[in-house]
């Protein structure tokens, strides 16, 4: 995998993992821990941010998900996760990215990197999140780091594998302060959406938005 050799090995670090285009809420657990190792040794698990990330439409919320390649029931570890291209997700996606933003107020000073991103073609479900979360973090000027697991994490203390489930998005986003938001005029504020929500809608002003959340944050 091109990105995963890149970066450092810590398995003492709080563990947690890595979402695609990651929500507000994993973005504001990342900068008040600073260090976190991704465990890229747990078996892949469907139906989490691992590989999708949720936005605002002008039909209401929709989930983007990155097809996974698998047979039925088999057990992949994360790291070995390949994306499946057969329906051309990623087109879909920028399509949907653009539907839903196009009309926000720094769309298109963010939206080429988005787009580049997206046509990459990255092989690696891993490579992918990590190109996603550099650049969230380079772009809203956020001091977090990443590193990587050799193995499997057994430890419970500063476990943070299984927070930030698709399901609990409303209750993990609840102390998020409100923003505007496109489509506000029909729909009242969705928290704790994908990081492209706020910086699509916010600008620089993502920066201090996470971090003053940091200080409120529910950790």
């Amino acid at each position: 995998m091109n990105n995963l050799h890149k970066l450092t090995i810590d398995n003492n670090l709080p563990v947690s993992h890595l979402q695609f285009f990651p929500s507000i809420a994993e973005l504001i657990l990342f900068e008040k821990l600073r260090k976190v190792s991704i465990d890229v040794y747990e078996n892949f698990q469907k139906q989490t941010f691992r590989n999708r990330c949720i936005v605002l439409s002008s039909q209401g919320l929709i989930n983007i998900t990155v097809p996974v390649q698998r047979n039925k029931n088999e057990k992949i570890l994360l790291k070995d996760a390949k994306i499946s291209y057969n329906e051309n997700w990623n087109v879909w996606t920028w399509r949907t990215i653009f539907s839903c933003y196009g009309k926000s107020p720094f769309f298109l000073y963010y939206a080429d990197k988005v787009k580049e991103i997206l046509n990459t073609k990255f092989e690696y479900l891993m490579d992918l999140n990590i190109e996603t979360f550099f650049f969230i973090k380079h772009t809203m000027n956020l001091e977090q780091e990443i590193f990587l697991t050799s193995e499997f994490i057994t430890r419970k203390e500063n476990n943070y594998r299984d927070m930030f489930l698709t399901k609990n998005r409303v209750s993990d986003g609840k102390k998020q302060e409100a923003y505007y938001q496109c489509f506000s005029s029909k729909f009242e504020f969705q928290t704790n959406l994908s990081a492209l929500d706020l910086l699509f809608n916010l600008g620089p002003e993502s920066e201090t938005y996470v971090k003053n959340a940091v200080q409120h944050s529910f950790l």
